[in-house]
């Protein structure tokens, strides 16, 4: 464990050196700038309440809401299967967080059971037997955590920027002792090599390192595409679309819309090309202002231009009520009403 850790800070000052800048969007310059004096290893014990992971994670707020929210889930996917991923531990040191029989329920990983429940309802309705997972933008390493345990002998990458890296190489390397890691410091050539899919369990890597001759059966990307720049996701995509595995599968959640780069990031305009079968889109569990949507890798019968179209429909839909709320809120009643009444004339 001591060298796994010494890794763990080698790997980050080499990536931090090496680093990359196109990749760094507005949104997260922002974010990390007043960070990065925290961003040291005597400070990652506590990386859930010191700030670290803010932007990565989801604070639990009130007790009440929290219990709502796991009682929600209970009743969608049932008790054994909810308390079966729930943890025991607390990582990170999240304050605040209720526990039920000695089980954290966190928001953000009820958020992730749920999403984890969609991935292996998609999976066993698939026949996939997943060798090599690929999730883009791991934030701190929730899901990836939650995947690692369901998949078994599914081989794990990590593609994410040093400081989210930093992060779930800790969270990681804690909740799987067991596992053998492939840390930036470990790459030679920038290069991910079969042979290391090989030796490795779970690889967690920076966006510049490439992916040489490997075949991935599953990209997941969950709420970060949206804080990237319009470039930076054509990259991403252009990854994905040449690595994937025929009839792979790609669940991308990610915000009808968000602003936080500097210009509109939006889903619907994601540049998938023409090889993608919709298998389910729809707006997100306990995130109305997110868009769900798993594609299958296939070469005929694509229709993800079509749901793209639909998709931004749902857009423009949630972009009005969002304008519709926030002027409810600036304007005098009386002028709210009437911009309300030429509204509807005009819809008639």
């Amino acid at each position: 464990m001591k060298n796994q850790i010494k890794k763990i800070n080698l790997s980050h000052i080499k990536s931090i050196q090496d680093y990359d800048n196109k990749y760094k969007s507005d949104h997260w310059q922002r974010g990390y700038e007043k960070k990065k004096e925290r961003l040291k290893f005597n400070n990652i014990e506590n990386f859930r309440n010191n700030s670290l992971s803010d932007g990565l994670d989801t604070r639990p707020g009130s007790i009440e809401s929290q219990k709502k929210l796991y009682n929600q889930l209970k009743d969608e996917i049932g008790i054994k299967y909810l308390r079966k991923n729930l943890s025991n531990s607390n990582i990170g040191n999240l304050k605040n967080v209720l526990r039920i029989e000695n089980k954290l329920i966190d928001p953000n990983l009820l958020f992730h059971i749920k999403q984890l429940y969609e991935i292996q309802k998609q999976v066993k309705k698939k026949n996939l037997k997943p060798k090599i997972i690929c999730e883009i933008g791991a934030g701190f390493g929730s899901l990836s955590h939650l995947l690692i345990k369901n998949f078994k002998n599914t081989k794990y990458i990590i593609y994410d920027l040093p400081e989210a890296n930093f992060l779930s190489s800790y969270y990681l390397l804690k909740k799987n002792t067991k596992k053998k890691f492939l840390f930036y410091c470990d790459i030679k050539n920038k290069k991910l090599s079969v042979n290391d899919i090989k030796n490795y369990d779970i690889i967690i890597i920076p966006p510049w390192v490439n992916l040489k001759d490997i075949k991935v059966d599953i990209f997941i990307n969950l709420r970060s595409f949206m804080e990237m720049d319009k470039i930076v996701i054509k990259k991403y995509f252009t990854l994905i679309q040449k690595t994937i595995k025929n009839s792979g599968i790609f669940i991308n959640i990610n915000r009808y819309e968000k602003r936080t780069v500097g210009y509109p990031i939006r889903i619907a305009e994601y540049p998938y090309d023409n090889k993608w079968k919709v298998i389910k889109s729809e707006p997100t569990w306990n995130s109305p202002h997110s868009h769900t949507l798993i594609v299958e890798r296939k070469i005929k019968k694509s229709d993800i231009k079509t749901e793209l179209k639909k998709i931004k429909k749902l857009t423009i839909k949630e972009n009005f009520k969002i304008n519709k709320h926030f002027l409810k809120n600036i304007l005098p009643r009386s002028i709210f009403l009437f911009l309300q009444r030429v509204k509807h004339s005009f819809n008639k």
